[in-house]
């Protein structure tokens, strides 16, 4: 789950690259203000789980250090 102004998008995915992909277009399509989004990585995997967040969170930060420079 991503929270965006313009509310909540629930994603749901059978694979690590698919989810990561939609994630991140979600992401780069909002203003970069609205940055850092909160968001929710749920999975049964703990390790998935992990490098999901992981790679959001490198995604926002890439995103707002781009814009501040």
């Amino acid at each position: 789950m991503i929270g965006t102004p313009q509310g909540s998008r629930l994603l749901a995915f059978s694979s690590e690259r698919e989810a990561a992909i939609v994630a991140e277009a979600i992401l780069r399509k909002l203003d970069p203000l609205a940055l850092p989004a909160p968001f929710w990585v749920q999975c049964s995997d703990r390790a998935l789980n992990q490098r999901l967040t992981d790679y959001l969170a490198e995604v926002q930060a890439e995103i707002m250090g781009s814009q501040a420079g």
